[in-house]
């Protein structure tokens, strides 16, 4: 369902404190929305946690703190039942440097994309208590403020998905839309078709219920051609999405759902989807919309890896969204990027390599040729949308469709 609060991205004044609270706690209110105040929605306990904004009552889901390592930590994982020890922190989802990123909250780590500086902006006489106004600024390279993203985007951006799960509804491997809950002419609420597990922890946490748990825990297997199989519905996905100019940008293995017969895999949330050169105007032409094609097939060769290779997982980040190896005209480092491929297009990255050479498949002579065949057309520097569901038709087993 869409929620009808706002979303939080990226550079308006926050007041700090409106409350003058203990043990350095603060509340984060805007000073457009009244007493309305930062919280952790529903008080969820997970990470990551959705963040809105709501009336103030006092919850321990309402309180922040910046620690000694510029986090602003969230007062609901530090006093949790006995035994729970993880800290919740304000977060740029998947470290993206950009204007529009999403913030959440995320457990706790020694990365930029959880560390802040709160701004001075004002004091007066005329705010109550401890009170100031600041801007909480992002220390990421791209120095980007917090705001509140307008209401008028989010049914912009909701429309948009309905329009895009409309428009290539008859892709078997696009999760279904069902039913669209309107009001006013914009849409609130998105009912799709019930799916089953996803296939990997995605940006969830190492022990999140997923298919490549199962495998690991020795519940479930693939064999070479079942994962390429099973994958192959959301491979046509993409070559749909590119071969109508545009790029998913979010895919990964917590969006990649399995069906509830277990045999095939569809893709969900296309909140992330743009035209394929949305990319050029930061980025410039010589990296171009091929950056976007490449990011998305890396990310499924990232998830079929897991699959053939006994559920072991990859760091995704690393081999599709956060070697900053290229700068945006500003001459900001670009830590989404994808990393620029060096030397041999025909040689797959280390940690691919690695995998294929440590998991200890008994894969026969013919399907691992056939395997890194399918990985190397999926990681190359220029990608064949074809030539990716050809080979993977044949590991599968049959010609591609």
């Amino acid at each position: 369902m869409w929620p009808e609060c706002a979303g939080l991205v990226g550079a308006l004044l926050l007041l700090q404190g409106i409350v003058p609270l203990v043990q350095d706690f603060f509340h984060l209110c805007n000073r457009a929305l009244g007493d309305q105040v930062l919280e952790i929605r529903n008080e969820s306990r997970c990470s990551p946690a959705a963040l809105s904004m709501a009336q103030l009552n006092g919850g321990d889901h309402q309180k922040w703190r910046l620690d000694s390592k510029s986090r602003l930590v969230s007062k609901l994982g530090l006093e949790g039942p006995e035994g729970f020890c993880e800290a919740l922190c304000l977060d740029v989802a998947g470290a993206r440097d950009e204007r529009g990123s999403a913030v959440i909250a995320y457990r706790q780590n020694e990365k930029d994309n959880q560390q802040w500086q709160l701004e001075a902006v004002a004091t007066s006489s005329t705010i109550p208590g401890r009170c100031r106004v600041v801007k909480v600024i992002s220390q990421m390279a791209g120095g980007r403020a917090l705001t509140i993203e307008s209401g008028d985007q989010m049914c912009r951006d909701a429309a948009l998905e309905v329009h895009y799960l409309a428009r290539w509804s008859d892709e078997a491997g696009l999760v279904r839309l069902q039913r669209v809950v309107w009001n006013g002419g914009t849409p609130k609420g998105i009912i799709m078709e019930r799916l089953g597990k996803q296939l990997g922890k995605g940006t969830g946490a190492d022990n999140k219920a997923c298919v490549l748990q199962d495998i690991r825990n020795g519940d479930m297997s693939y064999t070479a051609a079942g994962a390429a199989s099973s994958l192959m519905p959301v491979a046509h996905v993409l070559r749909r999405l590119h071969r109508d100019g545009y790029a998913f940008n979010d895919l990964h293995d917590g969006n990649i759902l399995c069906c509830l017969d277990n045999n095939s895999y569809k893709v969900i949330d296309l909140g992330s989807v743009t035209l394929t050169g949305h990319w050029v105007s930061q980025l410039g032409t010589d990296y171009d919309g091929r950056w976007s094609t490449n990011r998305d097939w890396r990310a499924f060769g990232v998830a079929f890896l897991g699959l053939v290779c006994g559920g072991r997982q990859l760091n995704l980040w690393d081999l599709v969204g956060t070697n900053a190896c290229t700068k945006m005209h500003t001459g900001a480092q670009c830590p989404w990027s994808a990393p620029v491929p060096a030397g041999d297009p025909c040689v797959l990255p280390a940690d691919v390599s690695s995998l294929l050479v440590d998991s200890g498949m008994a894969w026969t002579h013919t399907e691992r040729l056939n395997i890194v065949s399918a990985l190397v057309a999926m990681f190359a520097p220029c990608i064949n949308d074809d030539d990716i569901c050809k080979k993977l038709g044949v590991l599968a087993g049959g010609a591609d469709h």
